[in-house]
C-alpha cells in the first residue's frame, strides 16, 4: 500500500508519516479536502435528513370562572360607554361645508331675529314714554335737550346727537328710577341741600361732598337757584346726569377721580361694594398693599422732582 502510494506522489511534493500514514503537502497551501468538508456537503446531507413532523397542539378550552353579582355588576359597568350627549359634544365632526346658500340662510334668519328685537324694543320704549311724557317725539326732545346741555357744560361744542333706542331706553330707565328716589326723599316743595348726599346713595353713586359741589356750581352757573337750600326735583336729576353721563352722550367721567377710599374701575365705584360688603371683595395683604403705596409715593416724588 505505501508503494502504491508512493508513486502517486510527484518529485516536487513533501511527505511526513503519522498514525494514519503517508500525507502529502504542496508547497503552495495545504488540501482542506482531506480534513473539513464544505458548506455545499453540509446542505446536502441536510437535504437527504427528513425532520419528523410535528402536529400544533390543540388549543385547551379556557375554563370559565365563577364570578360573584359584585364582580359581574363591575364588569357591566366597565362595559358602557359614555352618555350619548357626551359623546356627540366630543367626538369629531366632519367640517360643514359653507356655501353661498348657507350663507343667505344664515343671513335672512339673523335679520328675522333682530327685527323682532328691535321690534319688541320699540314696544317696550312706546309704553315707557308715556311715563315721561305726551308722546314719544316729545320724550326725545327733552333727551336730545339733556344731552345738548351735558355735554355744554363738560366743555364739548359738537352736541349733535344719533337717537338710538337702546341708549335712550336706559336713560328713561334711570330717569324713572331717580325720580322714585326723590320721592321717598322730597319734603313739600323738594329736597334740602343737606340731603343730598343721602340722595346720591340711595341712587347708587358714593361721590364725594366737595364732587356734589362742583357739580352744584356747574349746574346752577347762570341761575337765580344757586343759593337756594331747597332742590327741586329736575335739578336734583340734572345733577345726578351730569355728575354720571348717560351712555347716549359718550362722554367720559372726567368729574369723577379713581382713589385709594373710593376706586373707580372701567367707569364703576368700587365703593358701592365696599358698603354693601359684596362677598366678591376679599381682604388684601398688608405686604402688597404697603409695597404698592410705596412705589406710588415714590414715583409721585420723582415726577415732582423732574417737574421742578
Amino acid at each position: 500500500m505505501t508503494s502504491s502510494l508512493m508513486g502517486f506522489l510527484k518529485e516536487n511534493e513533501k511527505a511526513f508519516y503519522d498514525w494514519r500514514g503517508i500525507v502529502s503537502i504542496r508547497s503552495s497551501s495545504l488540501a482542506c479536502d482531506f480534513r473539513f468538508p464544505s458548506f455545499s456537503e453540509y446542505s446536502t446531507k441536510l437535504k437527504k435528513r427528513k425532520i419528523p413532523f410535528k402536529p400544533e397542539p390543540q388549543r385547551q378550552p379556557r375554563v370559565q370562572q365563577s364570578l360573584s353579582k359584585s364582580d359581574k355588576f363591575d364588569s357591566k359597568v366597565k362595559r358602557i360607554g359614555p352618555h350619548i350627549e357626551i359623546f356627540q359634544v366630543f367626538r369629531e365632526r366632519s367640517r360643514m361645508i359653507i356655501t353661498k346658500k348657507t350663507i343667505n340662510m344664515i343671513t335672512l334668519m339673523q335679520a328675522h331675529v333682530r327685527g323682532w328685537l328691535e321690534r319688541k324694543r320699540f314696544q317696550r320704549i312706546m309704553v315707557k314714554a308715556l311715563y315721561h311724557g305726551p308722546n314719544l317725539r316729545a320724550v326725545i326732545n327733552m333727551y336730545c335737550r339733556q344731552i345738548h346741555r351735558i355735554k355744554h357744560r363738560l366743555g364739548l361744542w359738537r352736541t349733535r346727537q344719533i337717537i338710538n333706542f337702546a341708549e335712550l331706553e336706559e336713560w328713561m330707565d334711570r330717569k324713572k328710577f331717580y325720580e322714585t328716589m326723590f320721592a321717598k326723599r322730597e319734603y313739600w316743595q323738594g329736597l334740602e341741600r343737606s340731603e343730598l348726599l343721602k340722595f346720591f346713595n340711595d341712587c347708587g353713586h358714593f361721590p364725594t361732598q366737595q364732587q356734589i359741589d362742583q357739580i352744584w356750581d356747574l349746574v346752577h352757573k347762570d341761575n337765580h337757584e344757586k343759593y337756594s337750600e331747597i332742590i327741586k326735583k329736575s335739578n336734583a336729576i340734572e345733577m345726578l346726569f351730569t355728575l354720571y353721563p348717560p351712555q347716549g352722550a359718550h362722554v367720559q367721567n372726567r368729574q369723577l377721580k379713581s382713589t385709594w377710599l373710593r376706586p373707580v374701575v372701567n367707569g364703576e365705584e368700587g365703593y358701592k361694594y365696599i358698603v354693601s360688603g359684596h362677598p366678591i371683595l376679599k381682604r388684601a395683604n398688608i405686604q402688597i398693599v404697603g409695597k404698592l403705596v410705596s412705589t406710588s409715593i415714590r414715583e409721585r416724588k420723582m415726577r415732582q422732582r423732574y417737574v421742578s
